[in-house]
Order: structure tokens, then C-alpha cells, then sequence
């Protein structure tokens, strides 16, 4: 009884910040107070040119978690240093017995409304860098309705392209991308009327971090989003990053990791949210991965080959057919000492599939000694989407809906070492 009028405590003092929230959005509109109406929109920022565009993720643990996660998407062969005892077979893929991911950062949500915002910062901070949630906010359009399933897909894509259509905090809102991060990342949805256990477990064993849309309790309560990081088949049990944390933090000590078990999981994410046709609703954002290689010689005065694979990653069950990436760009960036002997810096790759891989090619010289130095490749290709209308609770204020294209994308980049 203590824990929930705790939980109800918290959430009246919440409800008190956003009314004062909802009269400012009420006295801003000024046309027609009786019309439902967004805040207006501030204009897009110009496009930055192609190389300033990629202001990506540079952290040592992004590539190779990256690489880690696409070597072993579901539906793929577990790669030599994979599990080799105590699995189950998935396809021709072996799931461990169980699995942790490491290193999933946790964000409590900032009130009562923003379990979707601290969701995506976890997820966000764990592929790249961390974005606040008052900027989540404004692109997931976050109301007195908490945030759409539909919008939690679209903050995945959001780039320096798009401006934040949300004005939950009208100081905050992003007008090209995150400041954190330029680019979006793959970003899919997917729901089912079958409880799709496996592919979530062999998902996570990837050491992909998967968003779910379940209810608060096992038995019932409203929507809540979660991260599903863990699994264990010996205790049946999924294990769960958590924002909302208040009278979670005795149970989880501080760290927002909570359990289920296989059968109350079944039963609380069996929730069809507003907006959606089916039950067990999850969605994942990933980088694109950049796998960088090069061959022939790199002593001074020789050429080399450099060779980037591009994979846009959809992994099982996401469907590939959604979000193909348009004028897809491969930018090669040179250390010093080297330089193009052949073609471009930015090489034209046509269109992708979600779940494709392409290669990008370039020859270069060495002029000076590179050993130590990296080459790096970023890309980037085009996605479009489009969001229904999202409205408030409790006033006549409502999202319209929009079409939006955005830039997504990944880089990767090899160190040079000397030739034998």
C-alpha cells in the first residue's frame, strides 16, 4: 500500500507540472483559441555541407559493439567466438541459455509521462552519445498522453534534416537534429499477435537492446515502455532496463535492471496501444555498421586498396521491406600522408535495402609514413516516414500528422599499421 500511493504521490506532483505546462501551451495559441493547433514550427535549418554532415560517433565502443551486434544478427551464423554450449537452436542460430548486454546505460524518466524518453536515452547512450530528454521530447511530440509508439520509431530517424514537431519544452526543441548526433539511426517497429519470445531472446543475444510496449504490472495498468537487455532459461526470467525507478530503486538498487518472468512478460506485453493493430509491440535503433579494410601496400611512395562494407542492419523479425534508404553516400576520410589516387572522396551508392550490405571502393597513395593513423568512412542514405496525428489528454491541443526524410547512418574506420 506504502509503494503505491507513493507511486501516486509522484505522479499527482507531475500531473501539477504539466497543468502548468498545458495553460502556457493554452495561452499561446493566439489565431483561434478554439481550434485545435500546434505551436508554430520554427523554420528548418540550412543543410550543412556533405562532410559536415557526419558529425558521428567517434567512441572506441561504438564500432565494436556495432560490429558485435551485426555479426550476429538472428538469422545469421553465430560467428567462432559465439556460444557453444548450453543453446538452443534458432534457425541456424544458436541462442545462448542465457545473456546479459553489458554496458546498457539506465535514465530514469524525468516525470511521470516520459518512459518513452527514458527508454530512447538508454538506447541512444548506448550506440552513441546521449541526448537529453527534454530534445527526445520535442521529437517523440511527448504530451499528457505520454508518447506514441508510432513517434518513439520516428525519434530513431530524426536527423540534421528535420526540425522536432513537439513543443513539450518550447525552449528545448531541436531545428536540425540533435545537437549530440547528426545523424539518425535504423530505427523498426514490430508487432504480433504471437508471443515472439525467441526472436526477442535471440535479439538480445546479439546485443541489441530491445523497446517494449507493455502494460505497468504483469496483470495490468497503463502502457510503459521497457528495454529488454537480459534473459536467463535456466530461472526464466527477462530482464528489463526500467525508467521509471521511484519506488523501484530498493528492488533494482539503482541500477533500473528489473525481472519477469517468461510468463508474466507474456501476459503484461500482451497490450495493444492506441494506434496499433496487434500486441507485443517492440522496436530497435541501431548504426548502420562500417566495416573497413584495406590491402596492398602502405609504404611510402605505393597504393592500396581501401574497401568499406556497408550493412543498413534489419535483423529477424523486422521487416525490410519498410524504410528503404535512398542516395546512399559513402564520405572516405584520409590522415594525413594519404591521399585519393583515383575518384572521389564521397562515393554515390544508390539505393539499400534495410537488412543489405553494399561495398564502397577507393584506391589511395601514400605519401608520407600513415602507420598509426586511421581511415575513417561514414555514410548515410535517406529514409521517409510519416506519423499520424497525436493529440493531448485532457485539452484541444493536437500533434498534426506529418511526413518527414532523414538522414541515417554509421561509420567505421580501420588503424594503419606498417607493411611487412
Amino acid at each position: 500500500m506504502k509503494r503505491r500511493t507513493e507511486m501516486h504521490i509522484t505522479l499527482l506532483l507531475d500531473m501539477i507540472i504539466l497543468a502548468t505546462l498545458l495553460v502556457t501551451s493554452a495561452s499561446a495559441s493566439s489565431e483561434n483559441p478554439s481550434r485545435s493547433q500546434l505551436y508554430p514550427l520554427p523554420s528548418l535549418h540550412p543543410l550543412p555541407s556533405l562532410v559536415d554532415r557526419f558529425q558521428l560517433d567517434q567512441s572506441p565502443g561504438l564500432q565494436s559493439a556495432t560490429e558485435a551486434a551485426v555479426n550476429n544478427l538472428p538469422n545469421a551464423p553465430v560467428s567462432p567466438s559465439g556460444p557453444s554450449s548450453g543453446t538452443k537452436t534458432r534457425g541456424n542460430w544458436e541462442l545462448p541459455s542465457s545473456h546479459m548486454i553489458a554496458n546498457v546505460p539506465w535514465h530514469q524518466q524525468q516525470n511521470a509521462l516520459f518512459c518513452g524518453e527514458g527508454v530512447l536515452e538508454g538506447v541512444y547512450d548506448y550506440w552513441g552519445p546521449d541526448i537529453n530528454q527534454k530534445e527526445i521530447a520535442d521529437v517523440a511530440r511527448s504530451s499528457s498522453a505520454g508518447t506514441w509508439s508510432f513517434d518513439i520509431v520516428r525519434a530513431g530517424h530524426f536527423s540534421y534534416m528535420s526540425s522536432a514537431q513537439g513543443r513539450f519544452f518550447r525552449h528545448d526543441v531541436p531545428t536540425a537534429g540533435y545537437p549530440e548526433r547528426a545523424v539518425g539511426y535504423a530505427s523498426f517497429p514490430y508487432s504480433s499477435d504471437t508471443f515472439w519470445l525467441t526472436d526477442l531472446k535471440g535479439l538480445i543475444a546479439a546485443g541489441i537492446p530491445v523497446i517494449l510496449l507493455m502494460t505497468f504490472q504483469p496483470d495490468g495498468g497503463g502502457g510503459h515502455y521497457r528495454t529488454a537487455i537480459g534473459y536467463d532459461d535456466s530461472k526464466g526470467i527477462i530482464y528489463f532496463s526500467d525508467p521509471w525507478g521511484r519506488d523501484q530503486k530498493h528492488q533494482t538498487k539503482k541500477t533500473g535492471i528489473t525481472a519477469w518472468t517468461y510468463d508474466e512478460l507474456q501476459s503484461g506485453w500482451n497490450y495493444i496501444a492506441e494506434g496499433e493493430n496487434h500486441p507485443y509491440w517492440g522496436m530497435i535503433m541501431m548504426p548502420w555498421h562500417v566495416n573497413v579494410i584495406t590491402s596492398g601496400s602502405l609504404n611510402l611512395g605505393s597504393t592500396a586498396t581501401v574497401t568499406a562494407d556497408i550493412t543498413y542492419p534489419c535483423p529477424s523479425p523486422f521487416d525490410s521491406s519498410m524504410y528503404p534508404a535512398k542516395d546512399v553516400v559513402a564520405v572516405i576520410v584520409l590522415p594525413d600522408g594519404m591521399s585519393l589516387a583515383s575518384g572521389s572522396q564521397n562515393i554515390f551508392l544508390g539505393d539499400m535495402q534495410a537488412g543489405s550490405t553494399v561495398e564502397a571502393i577507393c584506391t589511395v597513395s601514400i605519401n608520407k609514413a600513415v602507420s598509426g593513423k586511421s581511415i575513417m568512412v561514414q555514410t548515410q542514405g535517406l529514409v521517409s516516414g510519416q506519423v499520424p496525428e497525436a493529440h493531448w489528454n485532457g485539452v484541444s491541443v493536437t500533434y498534426p500528422p506529418y511526413s518527414y526524410t532523414d538522414a541515417v547512418g554509421g561509420n567505421g574506420s580501420v588503424q594503419l599499421k606498417p607493411s611487412a
